[in-house]
């Protein structure tokens, strides 16, 4: 397996948010393209990065290929991308992972193949959601670190058939509400189909938020008593989805 990606930068904040929910998972590339799904060791978070073939500028696999990586070591090595460098992904004898730099210079590092114990297709995810958002990913994120100064607890309120989405925090020393809007630009799209509230974990969210500087486009979705699914657009069709459980007070 040969395959090669034109930005180096966004894999480094791909595998960032995702090393800070999951310590290891199982890569699969196939004719259509590379998939990684993984549930986090606490039943909290799914996570199912989908990038199809048509997104590298090199791609060569033969039949079904897989790999198993650390995170937390696969993170740390494409941290030390430099702006503008290209990025191989190769697999050797024995499943080692080849991470190559093209800019400056090459540089190669090598990781060995990781054997995951639970590699099981985890089945794919079909709900209605009453509510769903449009949002710039930056906003997103700093939206998240204002609240994470207040409490460890974001609770999302919508009401049916409005164009505001509030999002609070509260601790026993403070509370804060932000509101954001389809009027003042803060949304860009929005749909109520019913009353919604729900709870969850801020410290999850800013995790996943990592994404955002390298992020096209942020989908958001929920509802009472049912998890959050942020979607995250990806330079040339590649998209990264997180399911993330309700909080129970």
């Amino acid at each position: 397996m040969r395959l090669k990606f034109s930005n180096a930068a966004i894999w480094k904040y791909v595998v960032s948010s995702i090393a800070k929910i999951i310590e290891e998972g199982v890569f699969k590339a196939d004719a259509g393209g590379l998939r990684m799904r993984a549930l986090d060791s606490s039943n909290t978070a799914l996570i199912d990065l989908v990038i199809p073939k048509e997104s590298f500028a090199e791609y060569e696999v033969g039949g079904e290929e897989r790999f198993g990586v650390n995170f937390e070591d696969f993170s740390k090595i494409l941290k030390l991308a430099s702006k503008g460098d290209e990025l191989a992904l190769e697999t050797f004898e024995g499943g080692r992972l080849g991470v190559t730099f093209h800019g400056h210079g090459t540089r190669t590092f090598i990781l060995p193949n990781i054997e995951v114990s639970t590699v099981e297709e985890l089945s794919e995810i079909e709900l209605e959601f009453p509510v769903t958002a449009r949002i710039q990913p930056a906003i997103f994120a700093d939206v998240l670190k204002e609240l994470e100064v207040v409490g460890d607890v974001v609770t999302l309120e919508s009401e049916a058939g409005s164009s505001k989405l509030v999002l609070s925090s509260s601790s026993d020393v403070a509370e804060a509400k932000i509101e954001l809007s389809l009027e003042d630009g803060s949304l860009l799209e929005y749909a109520a189909s019913a009353d919604a509230k729900a709870s969850y974990s801020i410290e999850y969210l800013v995790e996943i938020s990592r994404i955002s500087p390298v992020a096209e486009g942020l989908t958001l979705s929920y509802g009472p008593n049912m998890p959050m699914r942020l979607v995250f657009d990806i330079s040339q069709g590649g998209r990264l989805t997180f399911y993330v459980s309700p909080r129970v007070e």
